[in-house]
C-alpha cells in the first residue's frame, strides 16, 4: 500500500498541521483509491483534499476513553493539546458528508507530534480504534505515514508516500 498526495495536498497538510504549534494540529484526508499499474496491483490511497480540523482535546475526553484501564502509563503526565488530539466527530461527519457527495471518501487522518518523531506514540496506537491510514508530521517538519491496525501496536506498518502530481 502507497499513499499518492495529489496536487497541493502535502504542502495544504505540513501548513495546516505546523501552524497548530506548539499544539498537536490534526486533519482529515480525503480521496480515492486506485490500483497500480505494476503486476502486484498495489492499492494506492490517493490523497485529494486536506481538511484540516480543530484539536478539541480536553481532559474530559481523557475519562471518556479510559485510558488508565487499556495501557499502563503514567497518567500523571501533562497531558494536554501539547502532546494530545482529539478530532471533533461533527467534523468528521461533515468531512465524510463532503467527501460522499464528490465520491471520495475519508482515507484516514494526519496529526503533528510538536515536540517529536513522526512515529506512532504508544497512546496513538492503543487510541486507534479501526484499521486505518494515519500521517505524522514531526518537529521538523518530516512526514511519514503508517497503517495501522485496532488496539495492535505490533502491527503498526510505514506507508510509502509516493511523489505528488
Amino acid at each position: 500500500m502507497s499513499i499518492e498526495f495529489l496536487g497541493n495536498c502535502l504542502t495544504v497538510l505540513s501548513h495546516s498541521l505546523l501552524a497548530a504549534k506548539p499544539n498537536e494540529g490534526c486533519a482529515l484526508l480525503l480521496g480515492s483509491h486506485r490500483q497500480s499499474s505494476c503486476l502486484e496491483k498495489q492499492n494506492i490511497l490517493q490523497v485529494q483534499m486536506i481538511w484540516p480540523c480543530c484539536n478539541v482535546w480536553g481532559m474530559e475526553t481523557f475519562h471518556i476513553l479510559d485510558l488508565p484501564k487499556k495501557i499502563n502509563i503514567d497518567i500523571k503526565e501533562d497531558l494536554s493539546k501539547k502532546n494530545r488530539f482529539v478530532i471533533d466527530p461533527r467534523e468528521q461527519l461533515l468531512a465524510n458528508r463532503w467527501a460522499r457527495e464528490r465520491n471520495w471518501e475519508i482515507l484516514g487522518s494526519a496529526h503533528s507530534h510538536p515536540n517529536g518523531e513522526p512515529i506512532p506514540s504508544l497512546v496513538d496506537c492503543y487510541w486507534t480504534f479501526s484499521t486505518g491510514l494515519i500521517v505524522i508530521i514531526g518537529k521538523y517538519g518530516d512526514i511519514r505515514a503508517w497503517w495501522m491496525v485496532e488496539d495492535q501496536i505490533f502491527n503498526t506498518k510505514e506507508v510509502a508516500i509516493l511523489s505528488s502530481k
